[in-house]
């Protein structure tokens, strides 16, 4: 195969991958990467149809990201009760993947809980406790899927509005066990703290 035949499977294997993104936000920039490079690739082999309904794909993918983006949305927090039905129904619910990111999390009467609100919609929970005075430490902070671009992190978490929940609170304190975990906590602005390898902190 010369190198316009592995171009065209690459193309095909980007618009594959994108349709197992469980993020909407991923699935549309990879499907808009893949239809770019199949619509290339159409046109390069001289199959006029081809290129154009994947330029066509890619224009809908741009539409809907500037959507996505321009779009304001109605954030909020709002303390759970950890015994509530409700909070047992969303915990149970997502609770392996909870698991496969925070570790086998035990839910203790010392926490707190609150539900991440997006548009009306219960978008995530997080779950911390009081460490020390003004410390406190974030043992799960969990959104949906379909929520996953970072909007709510850097709503209330990177630009401190967490504040109007705990509003004794100066610090925040996080554990990342694994490699997806950390960077996440990175790109919020939390630090690794010196001498505590996968113990991050981040100022309010």
């Amino acid at each position: 195969m010369n190198w316009l035949e592995w171009f065209g499977y690459a193309a095909s294997v980007v618009i594959l991958v994108s349709l197992t993104m469980s993020s909407i936000v991923r699935l549309r920039w990879i499907n808009l990467a893949g239809g770019i490079m199949f619509s290339a690739f159409g046109f390069l082999i001289g199959s006029i149809p081809t290129g154009t309904l994947n330029l066509g794909i890619a224009i809908i993918d741009v539409y809907f990201l500037w959507k996505i983006y321009s779009t304001k949305d109605e954030l909020a927090i709002v303390e759970a009760n950890l015994g509530s039905g409700y909070f047992n129904h969303s915990w149970e619910l997502n609770r392996n993947e909870i698991f496969r990111i925070f570790g086998d999390t035990d839910l203790t009467q010392d926490q707190r809980a609150f539900y991440f609100l997006r548009n009306n919609n219960t978008a995530g929970i997080l779950v911390g406790h009081e460490v020390e005075p003004g410390t406190f430490c974030i043992d799960i902070d969990y959104v949906s899927p379909i929520y996953r671009d970072l909007k709510i992190g850097q709503h209330f978490i990177s630009e401190s509005r967490i504040k109007s929940v705990l509003p004794k609170m100066d610090r925040l304190h996080a554990t990342a066990d694994v490699g997806i975990h950390e960077r996440y906590l990175k790109k919020l602005g939390f630090q690794e703290m010196d001498g505590r390898p996968g113990v991050f902190a981040k100022g309010l």
